[in-house]
């Protein structure tokens, strides 16, 4: 048996996490129910909790206002839903505000469902006695069960008579077989069926004629022959989206680390301020994110092109401009900011020794040397994930060749040439080389999803995220690490890959919103620490209080000056990248133009 206390412990956490987990969606919910109809975003009903105490229950209102006036039982396609409230129902998303009630004590997660005192009286006795012994739930086996309740009673000439005589009783049967068999198990349990069942985008059906239910349509699978995108392919605004919004978050993590405190030393922090600690804390799943769209747009694109005359030579062109044509400009924009903060001594050179500033240093940066023989240059950090990207460029092509059908000495030589090369990596290259893969693995997959499961696939992916926030996970991955990171690739990888398909006009604000930010997010990635460095020393480098609000505009204009300035300083360079990777293509095949490869972007 399961002990109040452990249950209600579990209540309050599960309650909490979800709360904060779903506040935007709620918000969302909320502003749509109050913009499409007039009355209370709220609807509270009087009903039974446990031991026979009344409550009101918390429901998104999802009909108008009087519409309890024409009878308490709710039927499919009811004529008094309101146009949110349709949706809302049909994916029981009304539910959710039940959560305050169990923060309250008033419902649990797992348990009876609570009734109405009118339908309550229609309890046999011991049987009341026994339901009403347990705090009612959000749901439970019966919910599950009648998931499509609405739609029975709606073909019921009486739908009240049905309800009393047929699921009435049936619900009873599942309520006592609960209160008899609780532990914590089965309320994990039953908390899993119903996030299954919700995840079918046809849920579970009792329609037929004989009464048999229908299977549920489960997700569907499809490899593809190669990775492009078409225009209606909701995956390229989102990745484009991605890659801006992921680089956005590690220049936000790096400012805020820069001008506050760190937060494990305050003993009394502003909300404030733990506010913005943990909104801008996930910066490493940012970086997750990077490397699984790199082996996307990266490997995906070469997987195209395997086979073709000059793949491989028109694949390095790209790998090579993509990187230095912004990182050369990057560096002596660097150089000029050492030189003007003093971090840099012009009368002293440094050619060959092993300081951050050293000829040596940039030279071992542009090969991707970086944390392996020669720091990061001018010591932005930033740049050991380009150190490690480098060597994936270097080799995912081999493990093509070795793969793809040809000559077997051609493929024991890229087979031999691989291993000798992840051998000379460090571990944790070579882990984060798993992540990539499953980016370019990703990228010839799609899955067909109902609308549901991608919403719901993208909440237990953020709810993931959380959690490695919440963990405090922000460094390099190890083998304890792994499994959590690989966890939230693949859950990233699902959202992707079944984010289906949209008309191109509803897609345009979105294209052009990631367009603007994926177009400069490698230049603020690269030069993000420079400038904030140089921003800071201007101001005389005084940390920001974390218990003055005036702070956090203060961090905000920080943040948009940084963002302004790698945005102008792209332009003529990152901007420039697909031109000059024609302009060479151009060269190197006598003057004839050449199509942008696919991927060319990336």
């Amino acid at each position: 048996m399961l002990s109040d206390m452990s249950k209600r412990a579990f209540d309050i956490v599960a309650a909490l996490a979800g709360l904060v987990l779903l506040a935007p969606l709620l918000l969302v919910l909320a502003a749509w129910i109050k913009a499409g109809s007039p009355g209370p975003v709220l609807y509270r009903q009087l009903r039974v909790g446990r031991h026979g105490v009344p409550f009101r229950i918390y429901k998104f209102r999802t009909m108008g206002v009087s519409a309890e006036d024409a009878g308490l039982l709710s039927l499919a396609d009811d004529p008094r839903a309101t146009r949110a409230g349709r949706v809302l129902r049909r994916h029981k998303l009304d539910e959710l505000p039940q959560l305050l009630n169990v923060l309250r004590g008033e419902m649990s997660l797992v348990g009876p469902r609570p009734e109405v005192p009118r339908y309550v009286a229609h309890y046999p006795p011991a049987v009341r006695e026994l339901v009403l012994s347990v705090a009612p739930g959000i749901t439970d086996r019966a919910a599950i069960h009648f998931r499509d309740e609405g739609e029975i009673l709606r073909r019921a000439p009486d739908p009240e008579q049905a309800y009393l005589q047929q699921v009435l009783p049936v619900k009873l049967d599942y309520y006592v077989r609960y209160v008899l068999e609780r532990s914590l198990l089965t309320d994990l349990r039953i908390l899993a069926a119903t996030v299954w069942a919700l995840l079918a985008p046809g849920g579970i059906s009792h329609g037929g004629a004989d009464g048999a239910t229908r299977p549920r349509r489960w997700p569907r699978a499809r490899l593809l022959s190669e990775s492009r995108l078409g225009a209606h392919d909701w995956q390229s605004p989102l990745i484009s989206l991605l890659r801006g919004l992921a680089a956005l978050q590690v220049a936000a993590a790096h400012l805020r680390a820069h001008v506050f405190p760190g937060l494990s030393t305050l003993e009394h922090p502003s909300l404030w301020y733990l506010g913005l600690s943990f909104g801008t804390g996930f910066a490493h799943q940012a970086v997750i994110v990077f490397f699984v769209l790199s082996g996307w747009l990266v490997g995906g694109s070469l997987l195209d092109r395997a086979g073709q005359p000059r793949a491989l030579r028109d694949y390095a062109i790209d790998r090579a401009t993509r990187l230095w044509i912004v990182l050369l400009p990057a560096f002596l924009l660097m150089l000029a900011l050492g030189l003007g903060t003093g971090e840099l001594d012009a009368a002293r050179p440094r050619l060959a020794d092993a300081s951050p500033w050293s000829l040596a240093t940039l030279l071992g940066n542009l090969a991707g040397l970086q944390t392996m023989a020669v720091p990061v240059f001018g010591g932005n950090f930033p740049l050991w994930s380009l150190a490690y990207e480098t060597w994936y460029y270097a080799l995912f092509p081999l493990l093509v060749l070795a793969l793809r059908p040809g000559g077997a000495r051609r493929r024991l030589a890229a087979a031999l040439a691989a291993v000798a090369l992840a051998s000379c990596l460090s571990p944790a290259i070579t882990l984060y080389f798993v992540v990539w893969l499953m980016g370019a693995a990703g990228s010839r997959l799609r899955f067909d999803l109902g609308r549901v499961q991608r919403y719901a696939g993208w909440l237990v992916f953020g709810a993931v995220a959380v959690a490695m926030r919440l963990k405090g996970q922000d460094g390099d991955i190890d083998a304890r690490t792994l499994p959590g990171d690989v966890l939230y690739s693949a859950l990233f990888l699902l959202c992707l890959c079944g984010a289906g398909r949209r008309d191109p006009a509803a897609m345009r604000p979105l294209v052009a919103l990631g367009t603007f930010l994926a177009g400069f997010s490698f230049t603020l990635y690269v030069v993000h620490v420079p400038l904030l460095r140089a921003l800071w020393a201007y101001r005389g480098g005084a940390p920001l209080s974390p218990n003055d609000p005036a702070s956090m505009a203060v961090y905000a204009a920080m943040l948009a000056i940084v963002v302004s300035l790698a945005y102008l300083f792209h332009l003529p360079f990152e901007a420039q990248t697909a031109r000059l990777r024609r302009l060479i293509k151009r060269g190197r095949t006598g003057g004839k133009l050449v199509a942008p490869a696919a991927g060319e972007a990336g």
